[in-house]
């Protein structure tokens, strides 16, 4: 969901996940439907508490492809925690399928093809997924294939339509996509959108990392004009109405020497002081420190500005990666 995600996962990890005041909480108007993601873990349960009454759906990043592409492991113990306190809070749970290679700590585009390229490998995985909302009870499962090419379009076609025909009518299945600007260009990273509309229920765009430390130079996350390019280009081949805007609830830094990384919005303003500026042209805060260090960020703010974009652009929702670094979510009264 997030370039960077062994380093997420250490954030959170190092107990620097913690809520900040409700100055910095964000507004979703009415009618906008909101998924909140976390990690199966104890900071996300600790959220998800926080946040509930503005959330519906819960994705819960639970479950990664084996390393030769013909399985799924089973959810945590943290991960049906979490979908335990969803249900009973009456909200709707997904589990989320990636191709994280879990010993790298990123996304596998070798992983994803050898699942999808494999008949006998899509049985093992959609039997598996199947098993989770079946007999775990989650509402539906969201795909989180990144890094994928053309090649991979018409195996992840069928098996999108394979899982479709396994799941229980009721459950859903929903997409992340990783951002492009031009119809072409999500095409080319091997998301046929035509054939998929008819099996996937809601797309998530995942409109961030446009910059980010290790991969570019400094730059916002996710910033306004790229963000609307990108849903342009999604909207021209998919409804409005399936799609939820995906925003992230963090920031990355750019060192002058060395590596930068992830930060919450609390520790960069933390970090930033009286250095902040909101950039009202990208919807997202930056700094530069007294070191030469620079600091972009998405927090509550920058939520709430894009929830009234989607909201009047006529999307169906948004969606934070993810709750336990993000900034609170209330509902505009």
């Amino acid at each position: 969901m997030l370039a960077g995600v062994a380093a997420v996962a250490l954030l959170l990890t190092a107990g620097c996940s913690s809520s900040s005041a409700d100055s910095h909480a964000a507004s979703i108007p009415a009618g906008l439907a909101v998924e909140g993601y976390g990690t199966a873990s104890a900071a996300t349960l600790k959220a998800l508490a926080r946040d509930t009454a503005a959330i519906d759906t819960v994705g819960i990043s639970g479950v990664s492809l084996t390393a030769e592409g013909g399985g799924v492991a089973a959810s945590s113990e943290e991960a049906l925690a979490i979908l335990k306190k969803a249900h009973a809070d009456g909200k709707k749970a997904e589990l989320l399928m990636n191709n994280i290679d879990q010993a790298k700590g990123d996304f596998s585009a070798e992983i994803a093809t050898k699942m999808l390229s494999s008949e006998a490998n899509r049985e093992f995985v959609i039997s598996g997924l199947a098993g989770e909302v079946e007999h775990g009870g989650y509402d539906g499962v969201q795909l989180d294939l990144e890094y994928l090419s053309a090649a991979n379009s018409d195996d992840l076609v069928s098996f999108v339509s394979e899982l479709r025909a396994a799941l229980p009518a009721k459950a859903t299945i929903s997409m992340a996509l990783m951002a492009s600007t031009s119809p072409d260009a999500y095409a080319a990273a091997g998301y046929d959108l035509p054939s998929l509309t008819a099996d996937v229920d809601r797309f998530v765009l995942l409109a961030y990392d446009e910059h980010g430390s290790g991969f570019s130079e400094a730059g916002p996350v996710g910033g306004l004009p790229w963000m609307k390019e990108a849903v342009a280009a999604l909207t021209s081949l998919v409804p409005a109405k399936k799609v939820d805007l995906g925003v992230a609830g963090c920031g990355y830094t750019w060192k002058t020497s060395g590596s930068g990384g992830v930060v919450t919005p609390a520790q960069a303003r933390s970090k930033a002081g009286t250095r902040a500026s909101w950039v009202a042209a990208q919807g997202e805060w930056t700094a530069k420190l007294a070191d030469g260090t620079v600091l972009w960020w998405s927090d509550g703010r920058s939520l709430t500005t894009r929830a009234n974009y989607a909201k009047s652009i006529g999307l169906h929702g948004v969606a934070l990666w993810q709750i336990s670094t993000g900034d609170r979510i209330t509902r505009a009264s």
